[in-house]
C-alpha cells in the first residue's frame, strides 16, 4: 500500500518530530521533516511529497516566502501547502480556514485527527478519490 508522502517545514524541532511520528504511527504516511526554512523548496523537489505543512514563523524565511519558492517551481506548482500556525487561533482557524491566497491554516497545536483531516481534504488516500476523501 503507497503512503501519501507529507513534508513538514518548520523550526521547531521537538514539536515537527512529534507531529510526524503521530502522521506515520497512522499508517497512512511517510513524513519528511525539514527544520530549515531556506532548504524547504530542495527538500520539497527531492522528496515530491503530496502536501507540506508549512509553519509561519521561522528564521531565515518565513512561510510566505518558503510557500512562493515551493509554487514558482513548475514541478511542485500543484502541491497543496497547509499553514500550521501558532498565529491563529484555532477558533480563527476553524471560522476561516482559508485566509489569504487559498491557503488552509491549521493553529498550533493541531491534533493528529485534525492534521489528517486536513491532510485527506487535500490529497486524497491512496485508493480513495477525492470525493470519497472529502465523505470520509
Amino acid at each position: 500500500m503507497s503512503k501519501t508522502k507529507v513534508l513538514i517545514v518548520d523550526d521547531d524541532i521537538a514539536a515537527s518530530r512529534l507531529l510526524a511520528m503521530g502522521l506515520e504511527k497512522t499508517g497512512s504516511f511517510q513524513v519528511i521533516v525539514e527544520n530549515v526554512a531556506t532548504r524547504a523548496a530542495s527538500t520539497a523537489r527531492e522528496f515530491r511529497p503530496g502536501v507540506i505543512l508549512l509553519d509561519i514563523c521561522m528564521p531565515g524565511a518565513d512561510g510566505g516566502d518558503v510557500a512562493f519558492r515551493i509554487h514558482s517551481d513548475p514541478t511542485l506548482r500543484s502541491t497543496p501547502i497547509v499553514f500550521l500556525t501558532s498565529l491563529v487561533s484555532g477558533q480563527e482557524a476553524t471560522a476561516q480556514s482559508v485566509l489569504r491566497g487559498g491557503y488552509e491554516f491549521l493553529a498550533k497545536p493541531a491534533s493528529i485527527t485534525k492534521v489528517v483531516e486536513c491532510i485527506d481534504r487535500h490529497v486524497p488516500r491512496v485508493g480513495e478519490t477525492a470525493t470519497n476523501a472529502s465523505l470520509a
